[in-house]
């Protein structure tokens, strides 16, 4: 196995931050108590009430989103930048919110402008997560920051952006939207947006209708019924490691 690619967080405050700013942690670490308490089969974790129906293979096994790697893959991929207080949202007699913080230093701002689309269900206001840290990858690889993917429990929603992270790793504030109808603490150490590293490349789409890539595809999707459950994590599904440095940070999903 090649060595690991490093992201660098840099505190913005400079090598002082202790005890002010959160580092960026391992989006595994913060893997969502909903999730790790969802049954593998529909309602169960064991195999003994399966009563699989052949005919229709893997499906038979009546699995649920636990056993999903594509949908694990994304609640541990790369990092997430936390919350670096506890956020109070009142809202006023209007409905309006009104969000405050403890710490002397700027975690949000509000801009005076909307230009985006509002998300359903959302306060018509812009605001922003403010970023305390500057991150860095190797040349050619860039990072995707985007709302925490399928983080849809959480009271607001973070808008996405690509940075070029080799060149550009200055601290930004990231949109987000606030979720009406909410109102409480956002607790310190939430995860308010996910920071994925990819080497950026070139692609080109192209349509193919031959008969032979049809096949090879039709096999594979046909093979899966040679298992009664988890095909995709026995023969495709590759580990994905995003650590820390000298710690392989892991989840026994």
């Amino acid at each position: 196995m090649s060595d690991p690619l490093n992201i660098s967080f840099i505190p913005g405050g400079g090598p002082n931050y202790e005890g002010i700013f959160i580092p960026p942690e391992p989006a595994v670490k913060h893997v969502p108590e909903w999730y790790k308490s969802l049954a593998k089969h529909e309602i169960w974790n064991d195999d003994k009430h399966l009563n699989p129906v052949n005919n229709i293979g893997g499906d038979g096994a009546r699995v649920a989103t636990k056993m999903c790697m594509p949908f694990f893959d994304s609640l541990t991929a790369g990092y997430y930048y936390l919350l670096e207080d506890d956020l109070l949202v009142e809202l006023d007699k209007n409905g309006k919110p009104k969000l405050s913080w403890d710490k002397d230093i700027m975690i949000m701002d509000k801009r005076p402008t909307i230009d985006l689309p509002v998300p359903d269900n959302c306060h018509p206001i812009h605001y922003g997560w403010r970023m305390n840290w500057y991150y860095e990858t190797p040349p050619g690889y860039s990072v995707l920051i985007t709302h925490p993917m399928n983080r849809h429990d959480l009271p607001f929603i973070t808008m996405s952006g690509i940075v070029e992270s080799d060149i550009w790793g200055l601290p930004v504030f990231t949109a987000f939207f606030l979720k009406r109808g909410f109102q409480g603490v956002i607790k310190k150490g939430t995860p308010v947006f996910q920071i994925i590293p990819f080497k950026r490349d070139n692609w080109e789409m192209k349509v193919d209708t031959s008969l032979e890539k049809f096949d090879e595809h039709e096999f594979k999707a046909e093979n899966r019924r040679s298992m009664l459950y988890g095909y995709y994590k026995k023969t495709a599904w590759i580990k994905k490691i995003f650590g820390t440095k000298g710690i392989r940070e892991d989840y026994d999903e």
